[in-house]
């Protein structure tokens, strides 16, 4: 799940000319308020989008195909966390530490710090969305009202607005939407804010235009179509807060006899349930698809990362390359203040 806000038509006339067969070698091509011109102003250690070869899709076998932007030679797998084991004393430390993909240590970490403040992050999105627990300011008599969603899904310009993705009723209630923090979010959920802000000092949390970290509130009988995220640059966390408990007996028949389970995610061709409190990592470069096909409402805490195989210096040069063509108004909605 992954969005874009305002992608000017310019800015997609431009990835367009990127798009095209190429002709003959790689080409670099820089963002610029026009192809071959004003490239001056360009910051020379940035990163630059090349012309490349045509992305060989439909082969029969599921394959990172993000829909913007790919960086060759980075691990893939669909899931970067183990299915939980049902055998709850078969929880010990070694079987926690081979729940990450390749033992990665980054990745290890960030799932033991958000998973660690499981309890205090679900208590904050019960009282600033639910309304629930303490809704009064301390020293104040003023009764806090519940946050707003602050996101539009169907909004023009949004990834999951064209060919209407979804379909029920998905809130929104973000941190960080297109790499803009929300002081709002922060003031009253101050210990996820903190938790994110961790994972930022530590060069974890994925920091350009298409980074995310909000409460996905996904109620009963809604979808996310299959779909791809724009690139395979970061891996997508979930924290599942609240997940429906829908007993065995009443699993509608049509579920029942495909195996999927009532609420859950499809990753290519790997599908899985929430666990409140198990966080989830995935690669959303890869085509991927959710649905709650109970009444209830499931819950998370969703944000992404940087993919640990991007090199600082890679990290460095491709948030330059970002930063550069949201000054130019080609992406986020416009210039930068």
């Amino acid at each position: 799940m992954s969005t874009m806000r305002a992608v000017t038509p310019h800015f997609l006339l431009h990835w367009r000319r990127l798009c095209k067969p190429p002709t003959n070698a790689l080409s670099s091509v820089s963002f610029s308020s026009s192809h071959g011109q004003n490239d001056e102003d360009h910051p020379p250690d940035s990163s630059t989008v090349i012309q490349g070869p045509s992305l060989l899709t439909f082969t029969g076998v599921h394959r990172p195909s993000p829909s913007m932007f790919h960086l060759p030679g980075l691990r893939s797998l669909p899931f970067w966390t183990a299915p939980d084991s049902s055998d709850s004393n078969n929880d010990s430390q070694q079987n926690r530490r081979l729940r990450i993909a390749y033992n990665d240590p980054t990745i290890t970490s960030a799932v033991q710090l958000v998973e660690s403040n499981f309890k205090s992050i679900r208590d904050e999105y019960f009282s600033a969305v639910l309304g629930l627990g303490n809704g009064v300011r301390t020293g104040s008599d003023h009764v806090l009202k519940p946050l707003e969603p602050d996101y539009d899904v169907a909004s023009k310009g949004g990834e999951h607005a064209e060919d209407a993705l979804h379909s029920g009723t998905w809130d929104w209630h973000s941190y960080i939407l297109n790499g803009t923090r929300n002081d709002k979010f922060a003031d009253r959920c101050p210990k996820t804010a903190q938790v994110l802000d961790d994972l930022e000092k530590e060069g974890i949390l994925f920091g350009t235009p298409f980074s995310f970290c909000f409460f996905s509130t996904l109620h009963g009988k809604s979808s996310i179509r299959p779909h791809t995220g724009p690139m395979n640059l970061r891996l997508r966390m979930h924290l599942p807060l609240m997940v429906p408990k829908v007993p065995q007996e009443k699993i509608p028949l049509s579920n029942s006899n495909n195996n999927r389970p009532v609420t859950g995610i499809r990753v290519a061709d790997q599908v899985r349930e929430w666990k409140e409190g198990s966080a989830i990592v995935l690669d959303d470069s890869y085509v991927h698809e959710v649905w709650n096909d109970s009444e209830e409402t499931r819950v998370l805490l969703l944000l992404d990362l940087w993919h640990p195989d991007v090199k600082m210096v890679e990290r460095e040069r491709i948030s330059k390359m970002f930063d550069y063509a949201r000054d130019k108004g080609w992406i986020g909605g416009g210039k930068r203040k």
